[in-house]
């Protein structure tokens, strides 16, 4: 079950400054986003498509960003974008200063396939951001509160 009051963890596509624009319908402020680490998980790509999900995995970590504050028209905008193939989880996260905090993530429902294929934003955003942007800008356009 959300939680407004939680921060949310981007691991994937989200972590992109100008993906996390358009999907939010603002730009959101450097001081709500913080660097932080998710360990037991590796994030791979979903079969099939050019962006990620999470899988267990005992010795792995995932390097993401923790962003606070969002509103709850932040949050349907989010779940809007995430769309069927994912649902919201709790995980633990590790900031920068040590601190482990709870924050809701994304995470994909148990019939999505994932690959082998690490996931690797800076790839993503070489190979298939550009496009990605256009998609997202006309699928976000359709999304109404």
């Amino acid at each position: 079950m959300p939680q407004d009051d939680l921060p949310m963890f981007f691991f994937g596509t989200l972590m992109d400054g100008d993906v996390l624009a358009v999907v939010l319908g603002h730009p959101c402020a450097p001081q709500a986003q913080e660097p932080a680490r998710l360990s037991g998980w590796r994030r791979v790509t979903i079969a099939g498509r050019s962006y990620p999900m999470l899988i267990p995995h005992a010795t792995g970590v995932v390097e993401g960003i923790l962003v606070s504050g969002l509103d709850e028209t932040d949050r349907d905008r989010l779940s809007y974008y995430e769309g069927p193939e994912y649902r919201i989880g709790l995980l633990p996260v590790r900031l920068k200063d040590g601190r482990e905090v709870t924050a809701e993530a994304y995470l994909g429902k148990p019939e999505v396939n994932a690959s082998r294929e690490e996931w690797r934003l800076d790839t993503w955003r070489l190979r298939h951001k550009r496009a990605a942007l256009t998609r997202i800008g006309a699928l976000m356009a359709g999304w109404r509160d």
